[in-house]
């Protein structure tokens, strides 16, 4: 894996981009830091990777792919 940093998207219910918006803020606010969108969610994927591999697959990561995935259901209102 490359270090650069594509552009990956989904679409998140308008309350969790409100919330999540609003802990950079926040977290930015109280360490008078830069911290990002982008480190939140980057860091909030790979907290929840590492605990879905260690739940369901021995701790170990799950090989990696280039098949795309299937699309989900749209997110309504």
């Amino acid at each position: 894996m490359s270090d650069s940093r594509p552009r990956f998207s989904t679409q998140v219910s308008e309350l969790t981009q409100a919330r999540a918006r609003a802990t950079v803020r926040g977290i930015a606010h109280v360490t008078n830091t830069d911290f990002t969108l982008s480190r939140l969610v980057e860091d909030a994927l790979d907290a929840y990777c590492t605990a879905m591999e260690a739940q369901y697959h021995g701790g170990k990561p799950w090989p990696v792919s280039d098949h795309r995935l299937r699309p989900g259901a749209r997110l309504t209102g």
